[in-house]
C-alpha cells in the first residue's frame, strides 16, 4: 500500500481522530487551565479591587442574595491591582447597580463587587471555555 494516505487506509465507516493534543471529553480544559494561570499572574500585580460602600449604594438600595444552590456563573472582567482579566466568577448578590462576585484563585475564592456592565450571565461555568 505504499503512495496510500491513511484515510485511505482507514476504510470506510472508521473515524480518523483530530488533531493531536484536543480533548474531546473536556474540550474547555485548555481554556479553563489558561485562565487559571493568568489569574494567578494578575494576583501578582496587587490585590483584588472592589467597589466601594459608596459606588454599591449599600444602605439605601435592597441587596439580592443569590441561591447557593444552584450556582449562578458570570463571565466578568475583574482587577488586581493594575491588572485586568476577563474571568469566570460565581455570582453571590446584586443590587441595581452592581454584582458581588467570588473569583477562585489557587483554590481560594476572593470575594469583590464589580459594576453590572462588566458581567455577563453563563448558563453553565463551562460555556465560557467552549
Amino acid at each position: 500500500m505504499v503512495g496510500q494516505d491513511s484515510r485511505s487506509r482507514a476504510g470506510a465507516g472508521v473515524r480518523i481522530a483530530g488533531p493531536v493534543g484536543t480533548n474531546k471529553r473536556y474540550p474547555y480544559l485548555a481554556a479553563q487551565r489558561a485562565e487559571e494561570n493568568e489569574l494567578r499572574k494578575a494576583r501578582k500585580a496587587g490585590p483584588l479591587q472592589s467597589l466601594t460602600d459608596i459606588q454599591i449604594r449599600s444602605h439605601t438600595v435592597p441587596i439580592t442574595h443569590a441561591p447557593r444552590t444552584p450556582a449562578m456563573w458570570g463571565h466578568a472582567w475583574v482587577r488586581f491591582g493594575d491588572v485586568d482579566v476577563r474571568c469566570v466568577v460565581r455570582i453571590l448578590r446584586w443590587t441595581p447597580d452592581a454584582v458581588g462576585v467570588a473569583v477562585p484563585v489557587d483554590e481560594e475564592w476572593l470575594r469583590c463587587w464589580i459594576w453590572q456592565g462588566a458581567v455577563q450571565r453563563l448558563e453553565n461555568r463551562t460555556d465560557a471555555w467552549i
